[in-house]
């Protein structure tokens, strides 16, 4: 009996069981602790000097905060559903792309997902090669990507451990994150006039109107925010309440995440009124402008957030890929993770294109989010057949054809075709003014929630996709 116990809680926190309430782990803070580590990554930095390029420091700072609660708020609204039933959202999306129809959407945003954990490994090896430069060494040809390598094998090993270890870890790192955050942000302007940071402007090419930069910024809030869609699904099933897993994720995201992005920013500015070049890598500007012990021990903590971060992104899509392949091990599954940012790592180049990387992601999760939230609150109100999205014996009512919601799954296309309508992420062309406005996250996200509650009121289409009416659990 105590193996059978032990091999449900195992599958309970690890799988694709519902957590029960006895059994819930986080309260307010530890939730806001585990998602807060989860997205004040040093990719955030990577975030605020991508943005510095695109508008002032003033403009900046208004929209990584108001543009990222903006979307969070709303965004972060269906998390409910996963305390409620102690599910992620894994397991509702099954009623709306069907039993394969999740397995494809799945892999399809691991594939375009994943790759941020390549730019936290990358950004750990930068920061231990300027801890080595401190001390003088010279690394040899080759070092930076297996020091890259080194972060993703760490970070890998702490999940393998499970959420002891990365509860403990996060408990730890992300307050003295945030205490770092606020030295940077002191060193930043102390190190050079006050005015070169809150005056910034970027020099933007003769004629461009400034909105359209302004604009590209707001999307880049918006796709930086919406593609943490991973920490919706796993951290708020482990809450004790609705409030602590909704708030948590909104404030772990849209206050701790927008605040390490506006660090990135004030760090890329003096690091480019300092030498003239401006940086992502807080390592530079942590060696340029820090006293030695302060450099180190900040070069440490840069370095060390990124192994956390890896722990806490494999614990999420390893149990998010075990909802898709149920028979294979939590174990196995964040292995074949850590084996993709591997190779990423071995390319190299996912730091070079991130701007584009972070906007092709958005075109997939806007649609995702906006189906999720009409399904949700609006098509289904709330109600669905939890035998059915277990594959209960006797309940196929999300089976659809052949495994697959024909209706969900031409959404996504849907709204992906309407983000790249608008504007083309690899070459930056505006496609539709107009519409640019809305940003193509925004515009996306609108235009797939509509259509989706369009074709929810027409009669074929409604009978095809509530086939579990007569079979409502929750």
């Amino acid at each position: 009996m105590n193996n059978v116990n032990k091999q449900t809680d195992r599958e309970a926190f690890f799988g694709t069981l519902p957590v029960m309430r006895p059994d819930r782990l986080y309260g307010f803070i530890d939730a806001l602790l585990v998602l807060s580590g989860y997205c004040i990554a040093t990719w955030s930095y990577t975030q605020g000097a991508y943005l510095a390029t695109l508008v002032g420091f003033k403009q900046l700072l208004i929209g990584a905060f108001f543009g990222a609660l903006l979307m969070l708020i709303i965004y972060q609204l269906p998390v409910i559903l996963s305390v409620r039933y102690g599910i992620d959202i894994w397991i509702w999306l099954r009623a709306v792309f069907g039993g394969k129809g999740i397995v494809l959407m799945t892999v399809v945003i691991i594939v375009i997902n994943y790759p941020w954990y390549a730019v936290c490994a990358d950004l750990f090896a930068s920061s231990m090669s300027n801890m080595a430069a401190v001390f003088g060494i010279t690394l040899p040809e080759g070092a930076h990507t297996w020091l890259a390598i080194l972060c993703v094998v760490i970070g890998t090993l702490i999940a393998y451990r499970g959420l002891g270890a990365i509860t403990h870890t996060t408990r730890v790192l992300v307050p003295l994150l945030l205490i770092l955050g606020a030295v940077v942000v002191f060193i930043g302007f102390t190190s050079v006039p006050f005015e070169a940071i809150w005056d910034y402007r970027p020099v933007r090419p003769d004629g461009e109107p400034d909105i359209i930069p302004y604009i590209v910024s707001v999307e880049a809030n918006f796709a930086f925010v919406i593609t943490l869609v991973g920490g919706m699904a796993e951290v708020p099933r482990l809450c004790k309440t609705e409030r602590s897993g909704y708030w948590a994720g909104v404030l772990g995201q849209g206050i701790a995440g927008s605040f390490f992005v506006v660090v990135g920013s004030v760090m890329a500015i003096a690091a480019q009124y300092a030498t003239g070049e401006a940086t992502e890598d807080p390592t530079v500007m942590l060696a340029l402008f820090s006293v030695p012990v302060v450099s180190l021990s900040s070069l440490l903590l840069v370095a060390f957030a990124n192994i956390g971060t890896q722990a806490v992104g494999s614990y999420i899509y390893g149990v998010m890929l075990k909802s898709s392949f149920r028979r294979v091990s939590y174990r196995v599954l964040i292995v074949i993770l850590g084996a993709y940012v591997v190779l990423l790592c071995i390319w190299g180049k996912i730091v070079e294109y991130f701007g584009s990387f972070l906007t092709v992601s958005a075109c997939i999760y806007a649609p995702l989010a906006a189906l999720l939230f009409t399904d949700f609150f609006i098509v289904r109100r709330q109600k669905f057949s939890i035998r059915a999205a277990f594959g209960m014996k006797g309940h196929d009512a999300y089976r659809y054809t052949g495994g697959f919601n024909i209706v969900g799954l031409l959404c996504v296309a849907a709204g992906v075709a309407m983000s790249l309508a608008v504007y083309d992420p690899i070459s930056g062309e505006i496609h539709c003014m107009p519409l640019f406005y809305l940003t193509p996250t925004g515009f996306s996200f609108i235009g797939t929630a509509v259509l989706y509650y369009v074709l929810s009121l027409i009669p074929p289409v409604r009978r095809y996709i509530f086939k579990d009416r007569n079979d409502i659990t929750v």
